[in-house]
């Protein structure tokens, strides 16, 4: 019989399965407050298990993903406490019942690899996500690496007192053979902006050069979890697994983004089987982060090990000297030609981000382009000064209800709706919260672009301040929002 067959939904026995998921639901509830059970689980709809694996259906993808981290361990505990102990959860995002468990469309990842680089890059895979093969299931995606920026070499990079230790493990990793590596992993790590991604891409870069034909991927840590999420759904991580050890090189970009390195949740450990499994070949893996591993909190024991068992380095801010030299190369390199004291001044004005400083180069580049003049001082306060206006301006209101809307997945104008969904009221007093941080805007000022009296506003304010002290996920939703919208 067909495993599909074999499932266990609520269409098929649903007395059996709407009682398992009542139990559930009960053991859940003693463990989360009234307001954080019914924000994440009554929207959520039990669809069956099979192989040990529950599949539940939500509203949308930032569901999915509080459900499949958060609460992952929480659910589990709950069916091992009715006497049906499960091995991982599997959250699937549609409007209506998926007509198979193995029929969720897999996610894809972004973008593909750049020009002149397919030959070492994984390509993309030539069966799109959620196609059917033969045997039924929904197809995984094949991994495939992001593209790697033509101004990101080791050439273009300036090195300074700095970055020199980083640059030269950069330097040794992207140097020598596809079967040996001095660094095994190698962890760049540091603040954003500082270089982290361009040395990694550089690697990637100089590595396919000098090892044409090898197997490289270079992803972000985010990315990477959609990649195993998607292995999940289709029913692949042996797929997937094989994919990650027979690389030549691995490269993942900020592994704080990784989903459950702190409670070694199924991504983080299938990140852990992919460092062993090259390390073990002596392939080369480099990664970085925005912090020493010793300061992700609660890290795992046996990913820290692994990263310890290698090299870890750091990128401090550039010193004022490092970044005139940063200035007058990205000038160099949009064939510039900067008047004495220009290249100071906006090596003062940034001292702590190197995107920054190349920013405000391109931008004379297109400000000197557009108005048919030469760069002088005055140009420059002026690109300055519009840089500063842009940086102080206070989002509107609109401007919030569109980041809010995107993140729970459906169109702004439902914000300001009659529907009172347990999702929709949540997202909409997330919004008048972001309203009130962000805006400027009175109480009775955001009550009218909801169509709300005042005194809704401050209720849903009130709510979501309260809320978000005892649920990790909301308060890194906000967190995530704010940081989006100043």
């Amino acid at each position: 019989m067909h495993q599909l067959s074999r499932l266990r939904t609520a269409t098929e026995a649903p007395q059996t399965a709407a009682h398992q998921w009542t139990e559930v639901l009960s053991v859940i509830r003693t463990s989360l407050s009234a307001h954080e059970f019914d924000t994440w689980f009554a929207p959520a709809q039990f669809l069956g298990a099979e192989n040990d694996i529950v599949a539940i259906r939500v509203p949308n993808a930032m569901f999915a993903n509080h459900l499949e981290g958060e609460h992952r361990d929480l659910i589990l505990r709950a069916f091992a406490a009715t006497g049906s102990p499960m091995a991982s959860i599997r959250c699937s995002v549609s409007a209506s019942p998926p007509e198979t468990l193995g029929g969720t469309d897999s996610p894809s990842a972004e973008a593909g690899s750049s020009p002149g680089m397919a030959g070492g890059l994984l390509p993309v895979d030539d069966v799109p996500p959620g196609a059917r093969v033969p045997n039924g299931e929904s197809r995984r995606p094949a991994l495939r690496s992001d593209s790697v920026s033509a101004s990101f070499s080791f050439d273009s990079f300036v090195v300074g007192a700095s970055n020199r230790f980083a640059h030269s493990a950069a330097l040794d990793v992207s140097n020598p053979g596809a079967g040996y590596s001095p660094y095994n992993p190698l962890l760049i790590y540091g603040e954003a902006g500082l270089g982290k991604t361009h040395l990694l891409q550089a690697i990637a870069r100089r590595f396919v050069e000098q090892n044409p034909g090898r197997k490289v991927l270079l992803t972000r840590g985010d990315t990477f979890s959609t990649h195993v999420v998607s292995a999940i759904r289709s029913h692949d991580l042996f797929g997937f697994r094989h994919e990650c050890a027979q690389l030549d090189l691995l490269l993942v970009d900020n592994i704080q983004f990784i989903t459950g390195l702190d409670n070694f949740t199924r991504v983080a450990q299938e990140f852990f089987h992919a460092l062993t499994a090259l390390s073990d070949r002596g392939r080369p893996i480099v990664l970085t982060s925005d912090r020493d591993p010793r300061g992700i909190p609660n890290l795992d024991g046996q990913i820290k090990s692994r990263l310890e068992s290698g090299l870890a380095t750091d990128i401090g801010t550039p010193d004022w000297e490092m970044r005139v030299a940063i200035v007058r190369k990205k000038a160099a390199t949009l064939g510039l030609e900067l008047p004495d004291g220009v290249a100071e001044t906006i090596a003062s004005r940034y001292q702590h981000d190197v995107r920054k400083l190349e920013g405000t180069v391109n931008k004379l580049f297109a400000e000197s382009n557009a108005d048919r003049v030469r760069i002088s001082p005055a140009l420059l306060d002026r690109v300055l000064s519009e840089r500063a206006s842009r940086r102080s301006r206070q989002p509107t209101i609109q401007e919030v209800q569109v980041a809010v809307a995107k993140a729970f997945g459906f169109a702004p104008l439902r914000l300001v709706g009659k529907q009172r969904s347990n999702v929709l009221v949540l997202a909409r007093h997330v919004a008048m919260y972001l309203c009130r941080k962000t805006t400027g805007r009175t109480l009775v000022e955001i009550g009218k672009e909801f169509r709300r009296d005042h005194s809704t506003v401050t209720y849903g304010i009130r709510r979501v301040a309260a809320a978000r002290k005892r649920d990790l996920g909301l308060n890194k939703l906000l967190e995530r929002l704010l940081d989006q919208l100043s």
